[in-house]
């Protein structure tokens, strides 16, 4: 049998990784002592120094000296307390295990006491207990962590890096805990003070402002990103999701911003993590990280948080509710926002399509007389009884095979078959082979909200009631088509056109395979490809609305995307690259110039398409400016 201090010593290796675990065991118990502010110092990144003191219940003599027993704890009793654990520590390690790995000191007095009483463990070796003076609470002094393993000691990492640790384990305690005071001292420097806030009935109508949890993420991450969370709320008889999320445009570049509490308890879950990354699919790049802060409450025997050495991981009894219920929550809430991004011009440089669109709008707002574009744009809408007739491709431009492909049937299930009008006092004609433009009229003020335009044969300029909005005509067509080509699909099959002489396909052999296990998914997009050869294959039935998509390069194209998929790919996220890949064959491209009524059309679908601030890739389709914004920049303010 091993030594008690050689046990206690691997127990150690994995419940006290860095200093920083250390501050979330001592911190955890200082929660469980019923704390009303709890204080953590640090020396030298946590190597010399890891102070915690409370003010809670404190331990008596006897209590003292078995608390650095090995499993010696006062929050379980008997097997079935295991499932329904209502405290943040229950396993009775931590502290031997500290003091197996340092020199360790535990100063403690319960308030109805008159006399506290010290403990010292020096690697392992106890000292104590002994009478002394103390405050009510708990003092807890661990020095010279790891000094008698120096292994362990010499991967520690620089003091930056290790009071980072320290502090993100102190916010993952002190979030979800707003009544709790807390403050974190490194070498004698104030880094964090959090004072308690105290807790209110909050219900589904209290002001987020109001919320004690939006006031501690405001109070440890600044009010820069708080003023920007979404309150985010739904309840089921199992289950209550409350917390904050951030819209789409605040996302990161780290995962660590993703922050989940079950029942006041930080974790790390798959489900609810898997949850999260489909509420923000096409919303965000996908190398980029949604912001969100999720407090789960549930049953506590409906969820089983000992099966982890460092409690970050939990297992639940129905996985399936608690990620349907939170992808639910976050869907809902953006359905319901507006997550259109506000235009910076500070920062537009930084980025190609906010740039163009920056300079293009300077060029029209400063010019005396605006400039013709490639093709007609709107002052007012067409009168409701202007004559039906097809839009034709964009005039004066040859489609190309795949990129450029802008189909007929495409525009004609996007838009209202509508043409514009062709008063010249109501537009502008551009400059065309064989077609003189006709004067511009100045009497602007005729115009009928939203009066828009389109500029470089890429954006759209729009007429909002508080400034102007730039629109990428792409992204928002993509968008528009990827909503259409969802909500058909959860129908049924899209409608296909079978060939009289099927396409053949050259592919590479191993492309093939993939036909039969995508074969579903293939028949859901109207699609029909059999292999006829050992290296072909032959297009046998095709999307009607894709008509004019160069149909070898499209195949060749998805065969790529569905061999990257897997054998085993999960169904939402396939289906969502491909409908992704056939909406962006199908929209709009950059280049195409537009008619007044393609303008009109496409703006009001923009008004009742879902999640249409960004296209599926996530990318931003509109930017606004303020009236007050624009003064700004042209010094009239």
């Amino acid at each position: 049998m091993l030594p008690p201090n050689v046990v206690n010593r691997i127990a150690a290796g994995e419940c006290v990784e860095r200093p920083a675990s250390v501050v979330k065991e001592l911190v955890e118990n200082a929660l469980d002592a019923g704390a009303g502010r709890v204080e953590v110092v640090i020396e030298d990144g946590g190597r010399a120094l890891i102070q915690i003191s409370d003010d809670g219940c404190g331990m008596s003599a006897e209590d003292l000296r078995l608390c650095v027993e090995p499993h010696a704890t006062s929050k379980i009793r008997e097997d079935r307390d295991l499932f329904q654990i209502h405290t943040m520590g229950f396993r009775g390690e931590a502290l031997p295990s500290i003091g197996s790995i340092s020199r360790l000191r535990i100063t403690t007095r319960p308030p109805g006491q008159d006399v506290g009483h010290w403990l010292e463990v020096d690697a392992g070796q106890i000292n104590g207990p002994t009478p002394c003076a103390a405050a009510p609470g708990t003092l807890i002094e661990v020095r010279d962590l790891f000094y008698c393993v120096p292994a362990r000691r010499k991967f520690l990492r620089t003091n930056q890096t290790e009071v980072g640790h320290i502090g993100e384990q102190l916010a993952r305690i002190a979030l979800p805990h707003p009544h709790i005071g807390f403050s974190l001292r490194h070498d004698k420097r104030l880094m964090h003070d959090l004072p308690a806030i105290p807790p209110i009935d909050a219900s589904d109508e209290t002001p987020r402002d109001e919320d004690p949890r939006w006031m501690r993420i405001r109070d440890f991450f600044g009010p820069e990103l708080a003023e920007t969370l979404l309150p985010v709320t739904r309840e089921s008889p199992d289950l209550r999701i409350t917390g904050f999320v951030a819209p789409p445009k605040e996302s990161r570049g780290s995962s660590k911003w993703e922050y989940v509490f079950v029942n006041g308890r930080y974790v790390r879950d798959r489900f609810v993590s898997h949850a999260i990354k489909e509420a923000y699919r096409s919303l965000i790049d996908p190398g980029r990280y949604p912001v969100a802060f999720l407090f789960l409450t549930v049953d506590p025997a409906a969820v089983d948080v000992n099966v982890h050495p460092t409690k970050i991981e939990v297992r639940w009894r129905d996985s399936n509710l608690v990620h349907g219920q939170t992808l639910a929550a976050l869907r809902d809430k953006f359905l319901r926002t507006n997550l259109d991004r506000g235009l910076s011009l500070q920062r537009a440089e930084s980025n190609e399509h906010a740039s163009a669109a920056r300079q293009a709008m300077v060029e029209f707002f400063t010019r005396a007389e605006p400039r013709p574009a490639s093709e007609s744009y709107a002052h007012s809408r067409p009168p409701p009884h202007a004559p039906s007739a097809p839009i034709a491709p964009p005039s004066g431009r040859q489609h190309e095979p795949v990129e450029n492909a802008t189909a007929g049937r495409a525009r004609a299930e996007a838009w209202p078959e509508t043409t514009a009008p062709a008063d010249p006092q109501n537009q502008w004609n551009a400059t065309t082979p064989g077609r003189a433009a006709p004067a511009p009229t100045d009497d602007i003020q005729n115009w009928t909200t939203p009066r828009a335009l389109q500029i470089h044969d890429a954006y759209i300029v729009a007429e909002t009631p508080d400034g102007l909005m730039i629109i990428d005509q792409h992204a928002l067509h993509e968008r528009i088509m990827y909503e259409t080509l969802r909500a058909r699909v959860s129908h049924g099959p899209l409608e296909s056109q079978r060939l009289l002489i099927p396409d053949i396909v050259p592919v590479a052999a191993e492309r093939i395979a993939v036909l039969e296990t995508h074969a579903d998914a293939l028949a859901r997009l109207g699609i029909e490809l059999t292999a006829a050869g050992p290296q072909s294959v032959a297009i046998q039935a095709f999307p009607s609305f894709l008509e004019r998509v160069n149909r070898v390069a499209f195949v060749r194209d998805l065969l790529d995307l569905l061999s990257e998929q897997g054998a085993r790919p999960e169904p939402d996220t396939l289906l969502h690259d491909l409908l992704d890949m056939m909406a962006c064959k199908a929209a709009i491209k950059a280049g195409d110039p537009l008619s007044a009524g393609e303008i009109t059309s496409l703006l009001e679908q923009r008004e009742t398409a879902e999640r249409s601030s960004n296209c599926p890739h996530g990318r931003p389709t509109t930017l606004r400016m303020t009236i007050a914004e624009l003064e700004r920049q042209f010094k009239r303010r």
